[in-house]
């Protein structure tokens, strides 16, 4: 599926991820909001993600972060399924807890081989506590890859 950049909507990509990464969808995580440059991705709480004392695991939320900066890349480029992560560092700032946590990404820099972002992720309704910074480099694929 290939979809050309300006062409996207949340549903389009959430059809797309039901099909290409099934086990985010199982996850519950959803695509809320596109713009260019910028994807917003909601993972549910739920008991099955949590560690002890109800807080979201970090492994968790670093599948937000990785799953966040490829949806950008989505709004710049079209669906890229070949676009992979290069680099991931995170920073857990609070314990994600007592609600759904929203990751918003932020492409910074898009090259012609490297895209660069940052997430900032929150819990739905308290967007000024952050619980978790991400810087994330991405490889872009080169033209015509398919593996």
């Amino acid at each position: 599926m290939t979809e050309q950049p300006g062409m996207l909507d949340v549903a389009t990509v959430n059809d797309y991820l039901g099909e290409s990464m099934p086990s985010f969808v199982a996850d519950g995580m959803r695509v809320e909001h596109l713009e260019p440059d910028v994807a917003v991705v909601r993972l549910p709480y739920v008991e099955s993600k949590l560690r002890p004392g109800g807080i979201i695991a970090g492994p968790t939320l670093m599948s937000l972060t990785d799953l966040a900066v490829w949806v950008a890349i989505f709004t710049r480029r079209g669906i890229t399924p070949m676009a992979v992560t290069w680099d991931l560092k995170i920073n857990f700032l609070r314990a994600a807890r007592g609600g759904d946590v929203l990751a918003t990404a932020r492409i910074l820099k898009l090259g012609r081989q490297l895209v660069y972002a940052t997430v900032e992720m929150v819990v739905d309704g308290r967007p000024d506590e952050i619980v978790a910074h991400a810087t994330v480099t991405y490889a872009l694929p080169s033209a015509g890859a398919t593996t």
